[in-house]
């Protein structure tokens, strides 16, 4: 669906306005989106609006793919009937995650647009199922030293208690954090103890099959302790330490696929 000058679609209306499409509100938008290079509305994706084909779709948002300056990106739409006014400071706050090679690369933002890669994978609860232990073990040390990347910069992603829907495993096994509209440089950091917590403390069926795939016999206590001394220093040791609960298991299945003569 084009957006050029002289082109008009009831399906555009409606994308650009979710859920009350309004042509005022429309064209404030479609200069937004022009300013940003936005030429093009693609419909596909595995989610649907009223038989359109999107990328996804939230409370206070949805995603659909774009063209922009001959490439397709992924494009956030803020919904009509948002409590978020402005998609500005997520803008922001993933920028500044990019900084530290964390999340989707953001090429531009408006007010009611966020113009990012578009990533292609399978979320983290499916890879989870699916993967051997081994490429398990890689992701999971990936995301935990991301996160700490991000609590080293002062940014709490804010979702993060529910990862299996904010990352997305692409197809060379890498993680990548989505969807930072709960992100916030004010309240202090915490995106390794929630990672952490929900992926193998959590006791739900995810997290059970992850530490068997882990082969994870950590104590939970000392567990919770690690990471509460994490989070008061964010110290390097602190951090080796959380990450050693994974490592050990991993030193201990080695040892015993591999015994000494």
């Amino acid at each position: 669906m084009s957006l050029r000058e002289g082109s008009r679609d009831e399906r555009l209306l409606y994308l650009i306005c979710f859920p009350k499409p309004d042509e005022e509100e429309f064209q404030r938008r479609l200069r937004q989106l022009l300013s940003l290079g936005i030429v093009e509305i693609v419909l596909d994706g595995t989610q649907k609006i009223d038989n359109l084909k999107v990328l996804g779709k939230g409370c206070d948002s949805i995603l659909v793919k774009a063209l922009m300056n001959g490439k397709l990106v992924a494009l956030k739409v803020r919904r009509v009937d948002s409590h978020v006014k402005t998609l500005i400071n997520e803008g922001e706050n993933q920028k500044l995650a990019n900084s530290v090679s964390v999340g989707a690369k953001v090429y531009c933002f408006s007010e009611d647009f966020i113009a990012m890669e578009l990533i292609k994978g399978q979320h983290l609860s499916t890879f989870i199922r699916k993967a051997s232990s081994y490429d398990v073990r890689r992701v999971v040390i990936d995301l935990l030293e991301q996160c700490r990347r991000l609590d080293l910069i002062g940014l709490d992603h804010g979702e993060l208690s529910r990862a299996h829907r904010h990352v997305i495993v692409t197809s060379s096994i890498k993680p990548i954090i989505i969807d930072f509209g709960s992100s916030s440089r004010s309240r202090r950091p915490a995106n390794v103890s929630s990672i952490f917590s929900f992926l193998l403390l959590s006791k739900s069926e995810l997290s059970i099959l992850l530490r068997e795939k882990l082969r994870a016999s950590f104590d939970d206590k000392e567990a919770i302790e690690t990471l509460r001394a994490y989070k008061k220093s964010f110290s390097e040791d602190c951090f080796m330490k959380v990450i050693n609960l994974i490592a050990s298991s991993e030193r201990e299945i080695n040892s015993s696929s591999n015994p000494q003569p």
